[in-house]
């Protein structure tokens, strides 16, 4: 997982200038693609870069942004959440998938 110091927007301007142009979002079982309105398994996408962004604001909230690449598609975007959200219904599947990959970041930190 790459900490991210700059402003978040850099962040995504970054990755959308090296081809992450769709946005995804969490929903339950599956992530969204909200250009397209598809649901996508969680077989169905590779997560290629994390990232965790502390918020300038008063809160200093964090986020967590995602480089996705779907598996069976010339499709790359981004998905962002806070980790208050990370976790709130999303099925177990789901979960494991963005656990594992923070949990292999993580220990590549140590």
């Amino acid at each position: 997982m790459h900490h991210y110091d700059e402003q978040l927007i850099n962040l995504i301007i970054d990755l959308q200038e090296r081809g992450f142009n769709h946005d995804f979002v969490i929903e339950k079982e599956y992530i969204r693609c909200l250009q397209y309105n598809e649901l996508i398994s969680p077989d169905d996408f590779d997560i290629l870069e994390t990232y965790h962004c502390k918020s300038s604001g008063k809160n200093n909230d964090c986020s967590l942004v995602y480089a996705i690449r779907l598996i069976n598609h010339d499709m790359k975007g981004i998905l962002m959440s806070d980790y208050g959200v990370y976790i709130k219904g999303m099925s177990l599947s789901l979960w494991s998938k963005f656990n594992n990959v923070i949990r292999l970041n993580l220990s590549v930190i140590k």
